[in-house]
């Protein structure tokens, strides 16, 4: 199984960091010595990025500031919380079960975090994951749940 840190780079990923590129003003030149100073003399080219290396080179190059990490670490808890509700509604996960304590709540986010790691795109716990991999599930629930109704209905 391929984790997250050996799958190539996204398009969205490399469109982002060409974009962080331009933004800097960093010529082909510059950029290419900035990717081989990253990947320790790996590769010179964006596109030979994996996944994690590009996420890592843009946080670096586009530090958050204390108010926007706030902001999307209460954004990520938003998500996370529609995720927790939506797995109420999932037979395969936490439906008909209860989150009276925090004993429960413990062991629901845990039979979640087991789904995310077999099912989800990011391949992890839902607990660790980042903002834009939580969206994604989010979204992949809900289609999830779309089908069901619609099966329901047939």
């Amino acid at each position: 199984m391929r984790t997250t840190k050996d799958k190539p780079i996204t398009s969205q990923q490399l469109k982002a960091l060409h974009a962080t590129f331009r933004t800097l003003r960093m010529d082909d030149e510059a950029r290419h010595d900035c990717i081989y100073s990253f990947t320790n003399g790996r590769t010179q080219s964006s596109k030979d990025l994996t996944m994690e290396e590009a996420r890592q080179l843009l946080g670096k190059l586009n530090p958050l500031d204390d108010k926007a990490r706030e902001l999307q670490r209460r954004e990520a808890q938003m998500v996370f919380r529609d995720i927790y509700r939506l797995s109420f509604l999932i037979p395969q996960l936490n439906e008909g079960f209860t989150s009276n304590s925090e004993e429960e709540y413990r062991m629901n986010v845990a039979k979640l975090n087991v789904w995310a790691r077999k099912y989800t795109k990011a391949r992890k716990d839902v607990t660790s994951m980042a903002l834009w991999e939580l969206q994604d599930t989010k979204k992949q629930l809900e289609a999830f749940m779309r089908r069901e109704e619609r099966k329901t209905k047939k």
